[in-house]
């Protein structure tokens, strides 16, 4: 056996310079040929492939069904080789109403749900084109569109459909190639034909008018799009991002429960998914009060209900949804497509208007071929004009000629004014041609009638006496003859318009807009997709039930929070419970209510003041001494907490903080001046060196201001009385003290305008244009007084006496009235709820009842007025 001889011949290449061109031409083939769609018909080929593949096999709208098995295989066969295991979900997707806003294939079947179930086999499966996508493959036949050679030349494709719809924003598309991807969300599609009208109009529309008309995307499942601002910057730079949101309405279940019912998701969100991760949070733990979880989707539309146990907050398990599960997504924007060969991202002007200019070219060669089918039906329907009003010799010189070819040989030489020679009863005889009048006729110009006589004769074209030869006898009857002449002026007009199309811009623009609005009417419904103002960012705080809290503070700096319903009422002189526990050297020293949402602003001995919300404090159980105050605020050396001051909003005009220092210094700041936090707090008032901050409440500039002394001096006066004043002031005498005296408390009480009103006759509320006697009738409040070894008493406010700052008084303690509770807590940590109305009223010089047994060592730390319940609270 002879060898075999190796022809080939081997090359050295550079491996980085083959690996570069490789990788490049695998990039673009999957940038361009598979990943990413085409501006102007919005399809990527496989989806147009697919479209054309139903079109060939005669699909439309209004035909029946065929197997999806059927369509695939035509598809994969002459014009997408790369198998039907991609083109049948392409072809599914295209029929879900779910994932395509304006669905492009009618199918029928299992095409898959939104909750994930995979659609059936393409054998079981059948399809059409849908409506809408006869007006994407519109006037295909009609030389709009460029064709080219399929994969194995064996028949042509288009390169892109002519398309009256503008789908890549209407159905939007997503896709990631080599190197980048889109993500375009679909619109509404009487809104983006609007917004293209406009801009056929007026192309200098700015992109604020255009918003008007087109908002944001609109996805076929509905839901709420939150914030304006990633849509508008993704209009007009191609990038954005916006937030989804479920729509969920809470619906009563009965007098004490409550249902949030889910009845549309964000686009693209798995429906059961949802449901199982929703459980799956009960589960854990992770979301607590919700009792069941129940899809009750039907043919009717989705709703889900999640049921809540009774009593609980339904709007703070609805933010917890939103946090935790796919109730709440985002949508990255990414307006990318191939435009001229290359991927660009683009704005939404841009956008439109590359489809409108795809739609100009697409009308002028629709225009341009309809013209030319026109001119040659003209042509033929002059050869018939001219052959029926010469019938008698047309006929002659048929009868007369041997054959097809003699007998159109004749004619041409009989129109072109030469002698015809034909037989007639087995004789031959010479027929004069016949000159024709060029001005009854409007002939176009033939080649082979130039040939003989010049650019300037007249005559029938072969191809006019082909379709003389082939007119039907039935056609030479006088009706026929009017069809003939009415269709050849109906012609005529048609090719005046077609010129007038292609000669003047405005007409061309016109017939756009006219197809657009006829889509409009024919497609266009209405929004979907609700878009609303832009939702925050969720939380910790709208995770956490704004109830109220009694925050302790202990001498060694230890804080907490504990429900305020963890304590039950006692009468006086009950033992109490154990509200805080602490070291044997360690005691509560500070005690405040609030609820968890609020603002604590916290003051110290320092004259400095650093901020937290209620609800980052510690939650502790009520006998846990909580945790250590430094780890939560960067507290100076030598600085302890005085003071909290619990609101709601710290941008509030009118409110102020009023503080009250050891040495009886007093100063009023308006609480705006504390509204920008620092980690390392700010100074609230300048202390003297041996001076201390010893309390702070919030005000609102209408009242009274009382201070009291450790020597059982108290001081009443007006606030006005001390002008607002900035953080970094020092303050005013507030009230003056014997040389070992020193301040211990501070409060501040309201006065009552409608009793002033009512027994003074007098509707101010400016405490400056008020007498003493005025004010001190109005002051129903009690002052409670609780010295050190647990006694207490009830005193009415009206038995101070008001004076200007500065003065001296009588004796102090908290404000109350008869549905008040008080809170009192020892050094040992021991605590007791009384009802303020248990305890007697006396007068000021009297020692007044036990409030609560102490052990021998023992004595009162603290105490603080609890708010006061609601009617629905009590119950």
């Amino acid at each position: 056996m002879a060898d075999e001889t190796n022809t080939s011949i081997l090359l050295p290449i550079d491996i980085e310079a083959e690996m570069r061109k490789s990788y490049l031409d695998y990039a673009m083939s999957v940038i361009i040929a598979r990943a990413l769609p085409d501006v102007r018909d919005g399809l990527k080929p496989v989806q147009r492939r697919i479209l054309v593949a139903m079109n060939d096999l005669g699909l439309a709208s209004n035909r029946g069904y065929r197997k999806c098995a059927k369509i695939c295989g035509d598809t994969s066969g002459n014009y997408h080789p790369h198998g039907e295991a991609v083109i049948y979900p392409a072809l599914v997707r295209q029929a879900q109403d779910f994932n395509m806003r304006y669905p492009l294939i009618d199918g029928q079947g299992n095409f898959g749900s939104v909750d994930g179930d995979p659609p059936a086999a393409m054998r079981y499966t059948e399809a059409r084109l849908a409506k809408i996508s006869e007006d994407i493959l519109a006037d295909l036949e009609k030389e709009t569109v460029d064709f080219i050679p399929n994969f194995d030349q064996t028949r042509e494709e288009p390169v892109v459909l002519p398309s009256r719809i503008p789908n890549l924003l209407v159905n939007g598309a997503s896709g990631i190639a080599v190197g980048m991807a889109t993500n375009i969300p679909p619109h509404n599609l009487r809104e983006i034909v609007d917004a293209a009208i406009l801009l056929v109009e007026k192309p200098e529309t700015p992109l604020r008018e255009i918003l008007k008309i087109v908002p944001g995307p609109d996805f076929p499942t509905g839901a709420y799009i939150a914030g304006r601002e990633g849509i508008e910057a993704a209009y007009r730079t191609g990038r954005g991002s916006f937030t989804m949101r479920a729509k969920a309405a809470i619906e009563a279940a009965s007098k004490d429960r409550e249902n949030i019912v889910v009845t549309e998701i964000p686009y693209q969100v798995n429906k059961s998914r949802l449901i199982e991760r929703i459980a799956e949070l009960v589960q854990t733990k992770k979301i607590e009060g919700i009792a069941d979880v129940r899809d009750e989707s039907s043919r009717e539309g989705m709703r889900i209900v999640i049921e809540l146990k009774r009593g609980e907050e339904s709007q703070l398990i609805l933010n917890n949804l939103f946090k935790f599960t796919q109730m709440q997504e985002s949508f990255h924007m990414i307006l990318l497509s191939i435009v001229a060969g290359q991927p660009r991202e683009l704005g939404l002007i841009p956008m439109i208007k590359l489809f409108i200019e795809h739609r100009v070219e697409v009308v002028r060669r629709r225009t341009l071929f309809e013209l030319r089918k026109a001119e040659e039906r003209e042509h033929i329907l002059v050869g018939y004009q001219v052959a029926l009003d010469h019938l008698d010799n047309v006929i002659r010189v048929i009868r007369g000629s041997a054959s097809r070819a003699e007998a159109k040989e004749n004619l041409f030489k009989y129109f072109t004014e030469q002698d015809v020679t034909i037989t007639e009863n087995g004789k031959s005889r010479k027929l004069e041609g016949v000159k024709l009048d060029g001005r009854k006729y409007r002939f176009l110009g033939a080649p082979e009638i130039e040939a003989i006589a010049g650019s300037n004769a007249l005559g029938l074209s072969y191809a006019q006496i082909d379709a003389i030869l082939e007119l039907q006898l039935h056609r030479l009857t006088q009706l026929s003859i009017d069809d003939i002449l009415k269709e050849l002026k109906s012609i005529r007009d048609l090719i005046a318009e077609l010129r007038e199309i292609l000669s003047s811009d405005k007409k061309l623009k016109q017939v756009i807009t006219g197809e657009l609005k006829e889509v409009h009417k024919a497609y266009g419904d209405d929004r979907r997709t609700q878009i609303v103002d832009k939702v925050d960012e969720i939380k910790l705080e709208d995770l956490i039930a704004d109830t109220e809290m009694l925050i302790t503070v202990s001498h060694a700096g230890y804080i907490k929070r504990t429900s305020t319903d963890t304590y039950r009422h006692q009468s006086r002189g009950g033992k109490g419970r154990i509200g805080a526990k602490t070291k044997e050297e360690d005691f509560v020293e500070h005690m405040f209510v609030a609820t968890a949402h609020s603002y604590i602003l916290i003051f110290t001995s320092k004259g400095r003041v650093y901020w937290l919300k209620v609800y980052e404090l510690p939650e502790a159980a009520a006998a846990t001494r909580g945790k250590a105050i430094n780890s939560l605020v960067k507290l100076q050396e030598d600085e302890k907490l005085t003071a909290l001051v619990a609101a709601t909003d710290l941008e509030a005009a009118d409110k102020f903080v009023f503080m009250a220092t050891k040495n009886g210094t007093v100063k009023k700041s308006a609480l705006v001046e504390f509204s920008n936090p620092r980690s390392t707090g700010i100074i609230a008032i300048s202390l003297d060196a041996k001076d201390e901050l010893i309390g702070a409440k919030l005000t609102d500039g209408k009242q009274m201001i009382f201070l009291a002394s450790h020597e059982g001096q108290a001081i009443l006066f007006r606030e006005t009385e001390v002008r607002g004043m900035g953080r970094n002031a020092g303050g005013v005498n507030g009230m003056d003290l014997d040389k070992e005296d020193y301040v211990v408390s501070m409060d501040a009480v309201q006065p009552d305008f409608e009793i002033i009103a009512k027994e003074r006759k007098k509707t101010t509320q400016n405490l400056e244009e008020l007498e003493n006697e005025d004010i001190k009738d109005s002051l129903t409040t009690l002052m409670l007084t609780v010295a050190e070894k647990g006694y207490g008493k009830r005193t009415a406010l009206a038995e101070y006496r008001i004076t200007s700052r500065g003065g001296k008084g009588v004796v102090a303690t908290l404000q109350v009235t008869e549905e008040s509770d008080v809170m009192i807590i020892t050094e040992h940590g021991k605590v007791i709820r009384v009802h303020a109305n248990e305890i007697r009223e006396a007068g000021r010089s009297t020692q007044g009842v036990r409030l609560l047994k102490l052990d021998g060592d023992d004595s009162v730390a603290a105490s603080a007025v609890l708010q006061e319940e609601d009617e629905e609270e009590k119950k």
